[in-house]
């Protein structure tokens, strides 16, 4: 069987990143893919950027690498140019050519991956919407593209809070990935591993487990402020307790 760790939300947390890929390895894991927002809340967006860039094969645009790369010069905030200041014009173009979603077949199910929704990038999906929003989760749309059938399998990232959902009667499933860099449900660093015959149409097993990893919280924060990331205090309280303090982009 092969293995895919699905990754998300790095925001710039390379101790969170370095344990997990550090987990990824001892799984004897080749395959990386990755949901986006590699950059913005924490210190290391320019690092995360060139380590995913190395390791993953996969990786599709989050909100913050779009956001980051379509800014109108007026309106730049002090937030924002801290973080284009760090990036450099070769990391922002990079980020311009992230794909939307990404199509694949195991064990005969179609998996699609993207960051937040079948709509875009900012339209954000939580498990407590109702079953017609998680249904439309699963449909063609610009954003993913028409030319595939209806995935039976959605992962997406965006919201920081792992879960997955069985959707019986359309014989479906949804996962969220949680977050690498910035969990919001505990604090522990998360992604998923996919389990089945990779590029296979033919029915098989395949399984979606979560992996939580604790790493050094109190590292990532020295970092930041080191640096004097913006918005520190509200991102190391986020950090350590794995609740949500501003406004998320």
């Amino acid at each position: 069987m092969d293995k895919i760790a699905v990754i998300s939300d790095v925001h710039g947390n390379i101790p969170a990143l370095e344990t997990v890929l550090a987990d990824i390895r001892r799984r004897g894991i080749d395959l990386i893919y990755n949901l986006g927002d590699l950059v913005g809340k924490g210190p290391s967006s320019d690092t995360a950027i060139d380590i995913c860039r190395e390791v993953c094969q996969v990786t599709v645009r989050g909100n913050w690498d779009d956001g980051i790369v379509t800014l109108k010069e007026d309106e730049i905030t002090s937030v924002e140019r801290w973080y284009l200041d760090q990036l450099g014009e070769e990391r922002l173009a990079y980020l311009s050519t992230l794909p939307n979603a990404y199509d694949f077949w195991m064990s005969g199910k179609l998996i699609r991956l993207y960051h937040a929704s079948q709509e875009s990038v900012y339209t954000r999906v939580y498990p407590s919407h109702p079953y017609e929003v998680h249904r439309a989760m699963f449909e063609n749309t610009p954003f993913t593209g028409m030319d595939n059938p209806e995935p039976d399998v959605v992962g997406y990232g965006d919201i920081h809070a792992a879960y997955m959902l069985s959707l019986p009667q359309d014989h479906k499933i949804l996962f969220n990935a949680g977050s690498v860099g910035n969990p919001l449900d505990m604090p522990l660093a998360t992604y998923v591993i996919l389990t089945g015959a990779l590029d296979s149409r033919k029915s098989d097993s395949i399984s979606i487990d979560f992996v939580r990893l604790p790493y050094d919280i109190e590292l990532v924060i020295e970092q930041a402020q080191r640096v004097q990331v913006p918005e520190f205090d509200e991102y190391a309280v986020e950090l350590r307790t794995a609740v949500y303090r501003r406004r998320q982009k």
